[in-house]
């Protein structure tokens, strides 16, 4: 199959490549009723605004997900995801399924050299127990999420994305927080309303705690406390840096666009 280039610019002066598949005239069937799962069979697959690869990407579905076909147009499927977010996703990512896929295993650790393996990414679900996998059932707990996102430190940022291909900062909160036992919407305005009641002061923040920044009161940006001040998001690549304005790591930047801080222990305590 022919592909295309797409190259996706993010902050910094790191430029992401990637390849698509160039949209393919072959025959399709249309899904039955009784196929209407899609199993992602790549590492990541981008899930779009509308049917084409210049739509906006919204967010990725990752290898092993079954997601729900609502809808299809030609080499599209319109699907809702594990998340329960939908969009659309080109057919060369996965096949299409009767049944659900049935994971025993995500991939959680990385595996050589201290890398994840492209092909089952951060996040994956997979039928067998690799190296870096925990049983699909089992969470590793909210004192383990600095751990955990310590391990993705330098992935690229990626917009929509959510894998250790490449995130963006709400999906690396997502990714992380569910792999550590707790379910939370996909964007950062909705999970600092997720979060609402349990709103703390920034030096009360504990590691794993969750830091928001917008402008006029719109959230635009979420990254995890790593006590108090101190904050690992996804800007530009996954980083460690400072609120406090007498480290060196500062990032004044976010300091000026701060709106609140929030407990994630008193949302789901250990």
């Amino acid at each position: 199959m022919r592909r295309i280039l797409e190259i996706f610019p993010i902050e910094s002066n790191i430029k992401l490549v990637y390849l698509f598949p160039r949209e393919s005239n072959k025959f399709l069937p249309m899904f039955q009723p009784e196929k209407n799962w899609f199993i992602i069979t790549s590492g990541a697959a981008p899930v779009y605004e509308e049917a084409n690869f210049n739509s906006p990407c919204l967010t990725e579905a990752v290898f092993g997900e079954s997601c729900q076909i609502l809808n299809q147009k030609n080499n599209w499927l319109c699907v809702k995801c594990e998340d329960d977010y939908e969009g659309w996703v080109n057919t060369f990512y996965g096949n299409i399924s009767p049944e659900k896929n049935n994971p025993t295993h995500r991939m959680v650790f990385p595996t050589k050299n201290g890398l994840y393996d492209p092909k089952y990414p951060f996040g994956a679900k997979v039928t067998e127990n690799l190296p870096g996998s925990i049983q699909i059932m089992d969470t590793l707990g909210l004192d383990q999420v600095i751990p955990v996102a310590e391990n993705l430190l330098d992935t690229p940022y990626k917009w929509g994305g959510k894998t250790s291909l490449g995130m963006d900062c709400s999906g690396l909160v997502q990714s992380v927080l569910k792999v550590c036992g707790l379910n939370v919407p996909r964007d950062s305005y909705q999970q600092q309303e997720y979060f609402t009641k349990d709103e703390i002061q920034i030096d009360q923040a504990e590691p794993g705690d969750l830091h928001f920044f917008g402008k006029d009161g719109k959230v635009s940006h979420v990254g995890f406390s790593t006590g108090g001040k101190g904050i690992l998001h996804s800007q530009g690549m996954v980083k460690e840096e400072s609120l406090d304005p007498a480290d060196r790591n500062v990032n004044q930047k976010l300091i000026d666009i701060y709106l609140s801080s929030h407990s994630i222990q008193r949302k789901f305590p250990s």
